[in-house]
């Protein structure tokens, strides 16, 4: 079965350590971002539209045009519902996705290279791991939605790029705990098309036993090279309980917070997440509904792609929810159900 998480291919030599998915220097790329971009890009607040008022006399016609501003917080949301993916038709064990099947999928490109991968959870914020992007300028950051096949773009992506960027307070590069963080979008994305958010998780999940889908353009086999198209497979989340057994599990008690979640299979089923796919999107389905999608986890951290006994290491985005509303003003969300719903 393929794989699907580290971005650090030579980290398969540490056996029990957390293995770190990017080697980077904070300090060069801020250097590197100050000789390119030596002016901050101004934040945008508000979003211009245009109206056009024609008087016409017997002498001529002119045309005058005025320009208003709508800010943020005064923009009005349209009503959508969110985790819902574009077809119920779904090819598993790390296969080819259909195209735009996962509506919220983000790759977050450095320098326009695939770097990361992202969950859109409203028009303005997109969640990823914090080692995506810590000590990364946001200006070096772009993040392209509706992608499928990276080498043969359709013109139905759209690009944005990022105006901030907040990992998690937390944040320990050393143990992964609290690899969370926001990106900010320089412009919000419009739900009248086919980009859609995934629905946050609910509070008290917590998916132990339950079936999940991983998705991302990452490597199919420890040690490969990032795919073209976008990936998906199939996963079991497992309880904490079995994820710290070391009877079960390669890794130590101490290594697997409360914060993260396991998912993967205990035994030798080659079932995981690998190299380019983190930051990306753990899937499970919202109250059992076919085709609707909550973010149980983000592709963290794990001991190589698809071991035996070493399942992939997911950040819990339940334990964050108050922190990410926290830190996600005037945004346009959608919700889990029809607004006659509620």
């Amino acid at each position: 079965m393929s794989s699907l998480l580290l971005l650090n291919s030579a980290a398969e030599e540490l056996k029990v350590q957390p293995m770190p998915k990017i080697k980077r220097q904070n300090n060069f790329f801020q250097w590197l971002a100050s000789i390119l971009f030596p002016i901050n890009r101004p934040t945008t607040t508000t979003t211009p539209s245009s109206t056009t008022t024609r008087s016409t006399t017997l002498a001529a016609t002119t045309t005058r045009t005025t320009t208003t501003t709508v800010s943020l917080e005064d923009r009005e949301c349209l009503s959508c519902r969110c985790g819902l993916i574009n077809t119920l038709r779904k090819i598993v064990g790390g296969h080819v996705t259909r195209r735009h099947q996962y509506p919220w999928m983000v790759a977050v490109l450095f320098f326009d290279r695939f770097y990361c991968a992202g969950s859109l959870i409203s028009d303005r914020y997109v969640l990823t791991a914090a080692h995506c992007v810590e000590g990364v300028p946001p200006e070096l950051i772009t993040l392209r939605f509706l992608e499928h096949n990276r080498s043969d773009s359709d013109a139905l992506v759209v690009e944005r790029r990022a105006i901030k960027v907040k990992p998690h307070e937390l944040y320990n590069p050393r143990s992964f705990n609290n690899d969370i963080a926001l990106i900010t979008l320089d412009e919000p994305v419009s739900f009248e098309g086919r980009i859609r958010p995934i629905c946050m998780p609910e509070t008290s999940g917590d998916f132990d036993g339950e079936p999940a889908i991983v998705a991302g353009w990452g490597a199919r086999r420890e040690g490969g090279f990032a795919t073209d198209t976008l990936q998906e497979g199939d996963v079991i989340v497992l309880s904490q309980e079995d994820c710290r057994n070391s009877s079960l599990s390669s890794y130590k008690p101490g290594q697997i917070t409360d914060n993260m979640l396991c998912a993967g299979y205990v035994g030798d089923v080659a079932k995981d997440a690998c190299s380019g796919d983190s930051g990306g999107p753990l899937h499970v389905l919202l109250d059992e509904q076919p085709g609707q999608y909550q973010l149980a986890g983000i592709v963290s951290w794990g001991e190589g792609c698809a071991r035996p006994n070493a399942p992939g290491v997911y950040t819990r985005v339940n334990r964050y929810l108050r922190w990410i509303a926290a830190n996600t003003a005037h945004a346009c969300m959608c919700m889990p159900l029809a607004e006659e719903d509620y």
